[in-house]
């Protein structure tokens, strides 16, 4: 839960930052007074994670950016939402922002947030149909799914039932998520081995989104923005990281999927 947002308070910090998440550094802050044991992550922040969170932060939310441009009213449904901070940098009135997690994880987010008509936070199971009817009581214009650092953490099975529900209720729909290689998968994460969370209990993978096609004919590959591309995440990596993302097999392995839903 704290290191996505650590990571991005942390570079948004630094006199040359590359990204900066103002709300962020607002929670991290408040987080470490209330409770002292969270501050160890101002210093204990890989940067492999911040040059990821760098990638994200800039993808998705150009992939937002982007969608909502097109349309007069747009809602953004995000899955496993964490911490997110992305509708406080995005700040238009004309999008509807529905986030979901656990339950204890919305107790901690309403410690800094606070739900408006427009931003709702929600505990529903995605396994679910609860879920999906909660999304279309508050559905305003076309949907956009995000699912940020999320997938590789459930099984292969789980993450088709996900995408065949969001097919099945909402045509025309698109979603933008994580995904990795098996390998990569396969490879202990830095960060995650400092925590009590299992690395990725049942990795499966994909060597690009078009293979999701052939999951479901409803799902239509538009594109995969590439982590080992995005020069500023690798500005932030370690040495070898950046050496090894020459590599086909490493260079390709993590991407953000774009579908959309025919």
């Amino acid at each position: 839960l704290w290191l996505p947002l650590f990571a991005k308070a942390i570079e948004s910090k630094k006199d040359n930052g590359l990204i900066y998440d103002k709300k962020a550094i607002e929670i991290a802050e408040k987080a470490s007074q209330l409770s002292p044991k969270l501050h160890k992550w101002w210093n204990n922040i890989s940067k492999e994670l911040q040059g990821i969170m760098i990638w994200r932060y800039l993808c998705i939310d150009e992939y937002v950016n982007n969608f909502i441009s097109k349309k007069n009213e747009s809602t953004i449904v995000n899955i496993g939402a964490g911490l997110c901070t992305r509708q406080q940098r995005i700040n238009n009135s004309s999008v509807t922002w529905l986030e979901f997690d656990l339950p204890d994880v919305k107790k901690v987010w309403l410690e800094f947030n606070k739900e408006s008509d427009n931003h709702k936070y929600f505990t529903s199971n995605i396994f679910e149909d609860d879920w999906i009817n909660d999304i279309k009581s508050l559905q305003k214009g076309p949907v956009l799914f995000i699912a940020e650092g999320l997938f590789m953490y459930f099984s292969k099975k789980q993450v088709l039932e996900i995408l065949k529900k969001i097919a099945t209720n909402f045509s025309g729909s698109e979603i933008i998520f994580e995904a990795y290689s098996k390998f990569l998968l396969m490879l202990p994460q830095t960060d995650v081995k400092k925590t009590t969370a299992k690395n990725f209990p049942m990795p499966w993978g994909i060597k690009t989104g078009k293979e999701f096609e052939k999951w479901d004919h409803r799902l239509k590959h538009l594109g995969d923005n590439y982590l080992m591309e995005n020069k500023n995440a690798l500005k932030r990596m370690p040495l070898r990281h950046q050496i090894v993302s020459f590599i086909p097999l490493i260079k390709k392995g993590g991407k953000m999927v774009h579908l959309r839903f025919k």
